[in-house]
């Protein structure tokens, strides 16, 4: 094979690789956006944390592909109360979505309707395990 006829290949595969790489972004987008609700139980027993019923709203972030902004939810007493807002970033190979912020790391397994995942304290112990359900 000459060297340009390499070349042009070596191109072409880069260029597969980037536009596979857009569409898994892409789709990502629309299978993370929206309204999750599921259940979330402590791990850590006699501690603080209690069982929660959770809602999370995820929206994408235009400026930055794989990011998205999203609000985590308990319901106390029937109403919602907000537990903040964070920037989580998708890897699309791994199915794992993670936000991150001083008390630890949330880290789901996405998959079609459903994440599971956890809450990990910043030494690593797992807090929380949460399963979430898509609202459609």
């Amino acid at each position: 094979m000459s060297r340009l006829a390499e070349t042009l290949l070596i191109a072409t595969l880069f260029v597969v690789q980037i536009a596979v790489g857009k569409i898994q972004i892409v789709g990502a987008q629309s299978q993370i956006s929206g309204t999750w609700r599921g259940n979330s139980e402590c791990a850590v027993k006699n501690s603080l944390c209690h069982d929660e019923t959770n809602v999370y709203r995820f929206s994408e972030l235009a400026a930055q592909p794989g990011w998205f902004s999203g609000n985590g939810s308990k319901v106390v007493n029937g109403k919602e109360v907000s537990m903040g807002t964070l920037h989580w970033q998708y890897d699309a190979k791994s199915h794992i979505l993670e936000g991150k912020n001083p008390n630890g790391v949330f880290r789901f397994v996405v998959g079609d309707d459903k994440m599971e995942g956890t809450l990990l304290l910043p030494d690593a112990t797992v807090y929380r395990r949460i399963h979430l359900t898509k609202v459609k």
